[in-house]
């Protein structure tokens, strides 16, 4: 007898459209981090604007590729729910 094993497509598809919001939220947060370091460096003294400027580099690319990875992941969830749907569709007996 063949192995079955169900998942619960729509909680996966909802997993996976949180992260993709969270994944923007952190994008919009890199931006943030930019604006407010940017103040920062502004009006740091000249001896401490560059390494200011290169942390909020730093910290904004850091913040860009976790949401990229988060974001990629909440991608990767929708598209296994809707794999296992099809699946389900095509090969699975009701």
């Amino acid at each position: 007898m063949p192995a079955r094993f169900d998942v619960e497509t729509g909680g996966l598809r909802a997993a996976g459209g949180s992260a993709e919001t969270i994944a923007a939220d952190l994008r919009g947060l890199a931006g943030e981090i930019g604006a407010a370091l940017s103040g920062v460096a502004g009006a740091a003294p000249p001896e401490s604007a560059a390494a200011t400027g290169e942390f909020s580099q730093t910290v904004q690319a850091g913040a860009l590729a976790i949401g990229d990875g988060v974001g990629g992941l909440g991608a990767n969830a929708v598209s296994a729910a809707d794999a296992y749907e099809q699946v389900d569709g095509q090969a699975m007996p009701r």
